[in-house]
């Protein structure tokens, strides 16, 4: 039996959330000391009933959880582990073992910062969190989220897109990827970061664990950025974590209109959080202000617009439109007028938004 058995012991007996995990090792060292004192010593003053209950399970009942997770490409990370993350070896309710796949150097990385907001965002709050993401990607910033809908994708994919770690923290188990159309980007995001997970292979999602992993997002940032938040959102109790823990937050202000941004407003409003209205500040936060990345290259000359494209190009605007409208416009048919719209967003001039709507970049 390897000493990973009894740190996924002492998972199993905490139960989800770790809670108590700090208080009992810093009374025992270690998961193994944490077993060879049940039925010698009395913990109950440090567990609660529930958790006292599961002291009795022999460690050895963990061991093929290794070989399992082998199967699947993941590995076992413990506290007693070099791979472990060290921002969560603090925190009161850390989970005594973790399961990850990707680049586990990415779980160490110098400067993170964690990007959240809405599953819902609107084109502001994609836009902000892509150039935001971008920035601090750029400059070697390791982005954190949850890897959900929405914003969350978004900061990942800023990411992917400059070649930089990120770590994606799931709500499920470690061999489920939650929305599975995620399963692409979370592949490319395994290139160069990580995906972790608290929950053991084959445990079934339940809705309370994604608000259980926002405190491993708290934990694992320097510094957390909200995009967009409603005021009543798994967002801003990801703030509440952030905040318990004494990472800064930073909040990127919105519309006073909207009620994606009423969260976010409201935190800068009590003073909870620090205005983001680009990357170089948070940069500057993290001591990174001069590495923001070299202008590019001056890009080859693009082709000239189609026809096509030129006529839908004249009939958009910054304000998102369907599809329908601006192909009745422009005189083309459907299929026509959403060629015409690809052929503009790869040429840097038309943005696809949610709900199959369209605006002028």
């Amino acid at each position: 039996m390897t000493g990973a058995c009894y740190w996924l012991w002492l998972s199993f007996v905490l139960g989800p959330g770790a809670p108590h995990c700090r208080r009992l090792l810093d009374v025992y060292g270690s998961a193994r000391e944490v077993f060879e004192a049940v039925g010698k010593e009395d913990l109950s003053g440090l567990l609660t009933p529930a958790q006292c209950e599961r002291l009795s399970t022999d460690p050895a009942v963990f061991a093929p959880m290794e070989a399992r997770c082998a199967a699947l490409g993941a590995q076992v990370l413990t506290m007693a582990g070099p791979d472990y993350p060290s921002r969560l070896k603090g925190i009161p309710d850390a989970p005594p073992a973790l399961f990850a796949t990707g680049d586990l150097s990415a779980l160490n990385a110098g400067h993170t910062v964690g990007m959240i907001g809405s599953r819902r965002p609107s084109a502001y709050g994609v836009e902000a969190a892509a150039g935001i993401g971008k920035e601090l990607a750029e400059a070697g910033v390791c982005l954190v989220s949850g890897l959900a809908d929405g914003l969350d994708s978004e900061a990942h994919k800023a990411a992917v897109a400059a070649g930089a770690p990120t770590i994606g923290v799931l709500g499920t188990a470690i061999d489920q990827t939650y929305p599975a159309s995620n399963r692409r980007l979370r592949a490319e995001m395994e290139q160069t970061g990580a995906v972790v997970s608290e929950f053991f292979p084959g445990e079934t999602a339940r809705r309370s664990n994604f608000l259980l992993r926002n405190r491993l997002i708290a934990a694992l940032s320097d510094a957390v950025c909200v995009v967009e938040a409603r005021e009543k959102s798994g967002t801003m109790n990801t703030v509440r974590h952030a905040e318990r823990y004494g990472r800064a937050v930073w909040a990127v202000p919105g519309g006073i209109f909207s009620e994606v941004c009423a969260g976010t407003n409201r935190l800068l409003a009590e003073g909870r959080a620090r205005m983001a209205t680009g990357g170089g500040a948070l940069l500057e936060a993290l001591g990174l202000e001069g590495q923001r990345a070299k202008p590019a290259a001056p890009a080859p000359k693009a082709p000239p617009l189609s026809p096509g494209a030129k006529a839908m190009l004249g009939r958009l605007s910054q304000t998102p439109r369907p599809l329908e409208a601006l192909a009745a416009e422009a005189g083309l048919d459907a299929g026509s007028a959403l060629a015409a719209l690809l052929e503009l967003e790869v040429a840097g001039k038309a943005v696809g938004c949610a709900g199959g709507l369209f605006r002028r970049k």
